[in-house]
């Protein structure tokens, strides 16, 4: 083979890949931009807020009781002005973590009066 037909195998075999490569980038290109188009999206969770007035009357608690829970890192919100808001993903995981299958334990020195 000549020195010319070499050369011009070489590059045709060059050109090749670099046209592979090209078409790589660009679909990790196209693949880069879908997953940047997703975390624009719009994410709502307008649906899962609740504040505390309507938390209150759902959980019989007193708005006193669930601003101690607040205090005391049970509960996490968020505040809006001067209102508490929670999500409700949030109340459920808290009482997941509070659900109890066995029996309940009685408080010492409470209920009965040592009867």
């Amino acid at each position: 083979m000549k020195t010319d037909d070499v050369f011009t195998y070489e590059l045709s075999k060059l050109v090749k890949a670099l046209n592979q490569l090209l078409q790589t980038n660009e679909q990790i290109i196209r693949t880069i931009e879908e997953i940047k188009a997703q975390d624009k999206a719009p994410v709502s969770v307008l649906h899962d807020l609740i504040f505390i007035e309507e938390l209150s009357q759902k959980l019989r608690l007193s708005p006193t009781t669930l601003y101690r829970y607040v205090n005391e890192g049970h509960i996490p919100c968020s505040r809006i002005g001067n209102r508490h808001v929670f999500f409700e993903s949030d109340i459920k995981k808290f009482l997941d973590r509070n659900y109890r299958t066995g029996p309940i334990k009685k408080k010492e020195g409470g209920g009965d009066n040592g009867k």
